[in-house]
């Protein structure tokens, strides 16, 4: 698996933020269930408008989730609330479909943009094209997960270490003498690695935790988390978690869990409808938050207060990542707080709405 050549350092010093942060995560309190008080910017920043017309293009790894689906739909809304003309948004397909995206970039550059978001479909390989469409005037966003190039403008995502670290400690406090099998995710994919390795490390503050280690590999949906699960599961009676580092592979091991009739808890990330009685009834131990919505939005914010030279508070820069970031601020939702979670503000898009209407 390729990694950055500081990945080490960034590791370090995301692993330090998570440190601090996890416990927040994982005792935030829930947000309003008032849908229409809730701040759609998460109080982050204040919201404006365009005083200057721009264009922005989209193209992302893909939309299988709500995730990516949320940042899409907080792209195209935030863009219409706040007068920025929205080009084009393209999908990718999958996580390894570089060469795929490679192709988007370049059409995005023959419509003339001004910004382009992308959610990459893998951490290495984009700083040549990164800087081509640089060295065209046009200025590139890293959006939802880090791409590793120093010609990004900047990004807007999340902290990948506090997610793993926060999902480590909720499994500490409910049995810290435990063990729990591991799906790490994707291989090649950067914020995979972060949660998992940082899992590991926070696992390891937590006396009597046992963490049986898993292999990289396969891809992130429902089947593949089933399949895992269930062989993990057969081959560990002893078990009583499980990790995974996104919902579709959780929900894939919470379906093993019931065929095997286990007594065995998952913990996952990011929220999509059909997780949510499972978080009700307690299948999972807890999901960490990943507001899609609330990331799309911040980055149209961005490109407004870049395009017109303002103040870009918030932002941050460190040896972290090779360009200005934000981080939206991680929160653990629970079988306790499940029920007054805002989910469709910062999560969720609404039902019925699709991206087929942007192409």
């Amino acid at each position: 698996m390729k990694r950055h050549p500081t990945a080490a350092k960034r590791f370090n010093m995301v692993f330090k933020a998570a440190a601090l942060a996890v416990a927040a995560a994982c005792f935030a309190p829930a947000q309003a269930a008032d849908k229409e008080s809730a701040d759609r910017l998460q109080g982050l920043i204040e919201p404006i408008k365009a005083e200057k017309p721009f264009k922005i293009g989209v193209t992302l790894v893909h939309l299988q989730d709500d995730f990516w689906k949320g940042i899409a739909y907080g792209i195209q809304d935030e863009a219409k609330r706040s007068g920025v003309e929205l080009a084009q948004v393209t999908v990718a397909g999958a996580y390894g479909n570089v060469r795929e995206q490679f192709g988007q970039l370049n059409a995005l550059k023959t419509l003339g943009v001004d910004y382009v978001a992308l959610g990459p479909a893998s951490f290495d390989g984009y700083d040549p094209i990164i800087k081509s469409l640089k060295d065209a005037g046009i200025k590139t966003l890293a959006v939802g997960i880090p791409v590793n190039s120093a010609n990004i403008a900047f990004g807007v995502g999340q902290d990948e270490g506090a997610i793993g670290a926060a999902l480590a400690k909720a499994i500490c406090d409910k049995k810290p003498d435990s063990t729990t099998l591991t799906i790490p995710g994707p291989a090649g994919a950067e914020w995979a690695r972060l949660r998992y390795v940082a899992f590991q490390e926070q696992a390891k503050q937590c006396q009597g935790m046992k963490v049986i280690p898993g292999s990289f590999g396969g891809g992130v949906d429902l089947g593949y988390g089933l399949s895992q699960a269930s062989d993990l599961l057969l081959r560990t009676p002893d078990a009583n978690f499980i990790y995974t580092p996104v919902i579709p592979l959780g929900m894939g091991a919470v379906q093993a869990v019931r065929q095997q009739r286990r007594d065995v808890k998952v913990v996952s990330s990011a929220i999509v409808r059909e997780a949510i009685p499972m978080i009700q009834d307690g299948r999972f131990l807890a999901v960490t938050s990943e507001p899609g919505i609330l990331m799309g939005r911040l980055l149209v914010q961005y490109a407004i207060r870049d395009h017109e030279g303002k103040n870009m508070e918030g932002l941050k820069k460190d040896d972290a990542l090779p360009y200005p970031y934000a981080l939206t601020p991680p929160v653990v939702v629970t079988p306790e707080n499940v029920d007054s979670f805002p989910f469709e503000v910062y999560e969720l898009p609404p039902k019925g709405w699709s991206i087929t209407a942007l192409q």
